[in-house]
């Protein structure tokens, strides 16, 4: 018999809810498991850091103000995720469902998310690293690829990065669905090279004359979506909210957490 989780399909957050509510999803899973799937998006334009990036060293904190793009610091590793053109989802297992290889979880992810491409008529297959590669990369997310990732005609379609902790693991990911306008992406760096290499390698769903909407890809994700765990309709608990919001006030709004 398969375990049984939570589907939560959640309106636009601003990016410091978005991070709590991930956090207190993740807090939970000691007290009370509940393996959790949740899809959400971005009530304004936003950058996420990955926890080990410094925001100030590589963004213009201020010209990123100026138009509009909320900076915030995740929990999980990886580089930085350009949110508002996307579909984000997490994955949160509890602790003995997280006992399972990380890299086993990464991959069936990465299957799941080829298959639903393809149902849609995208192209796409996992990314394979390749062990002599010495390349030096930007820590950008849109065009850094990883094991297991989606690519898309040798450009990254989804990623997804990770935080194992003591009460379960979580899983952030995203899936390129539109492509920023140029503007938003000449933020992601002050370097105008590493500018103009997002620019060149970002790719989504909607190219090549395809329109396929949120709900559509939520949908052909749910029919292909495979980690031995079958993901029912839930919603957020009122006590999960009111401590997202003290988690928003206290850590994910705060200029330690994310400069800090």
């Amino acid at each position: 018999m398969k375990t049984v989780g939570r589907l939560l399909n959640m309106e636009a957050n601003p990016a410091a809810v978005n991070m709590a509510i991930d956090e207190v999803i993740l807090l939970t899973q000691k007290a009370q498991p509940n393996p959790t799937l949740r899809f959400y998006e971005w009530s304004s334009p936003a950058f996420s850091f990955g926890y080990f990036q410094d925001i100030a060293s590589e963004v213009d904190v201020e010209a990123c103000r100026a138009d509009g793009i909320e900076l915030v610091k995740r929990m999980t590793g990886g580089g930085t995720v350009v949110h508002g053109w996307e579909l984000t989802y997490t994955l949160v297992l509890p602790r003995d469902a997280a006992e399972m290889d990380i890299s086993d979880v990464y991959q069936h992810i990465g299957q799941s998310l080829v298959k639903a491409f393809q149902k849609l008529g995208v192209p796409a297959q996992c990314y394979t690293a390749c062990p002599d590669s010495s390349e030096t990369v930007p820590n950008i997310c849109l065009t850094n690829p990883a094991e297991h990732d989606v690519m898309s005609d040798d450009k990254k379609l989804a990623g997804v990065s990770v935080r194992r902790t003591r009460d379960g693991i979580m899983f952030q990911g995203y899936i390129s669905l539109d492509i920023p306008p140029s503007f938003i992406l000449n933020r992601v760096s002050k370097d105008p090279e590493v500018q103009q290499s997002v620019r060149e390698k970002s790719t989504a769903i909607n190219i090549d004359g395809r329109f396929i909407t949120r709900d559509a890809l939520i949908q052909a994700i749910r029919e292909t979506f495979e980690i031995g765990i079958a993901f029912n309709s839930g919603k957020l608990s009122s006590m999960e909210r009111v401590e997202a919001e003290t988690l928003v006030e206290t850590k994910y709004a705060t200029a330690a957490w994310n400069y800090g």
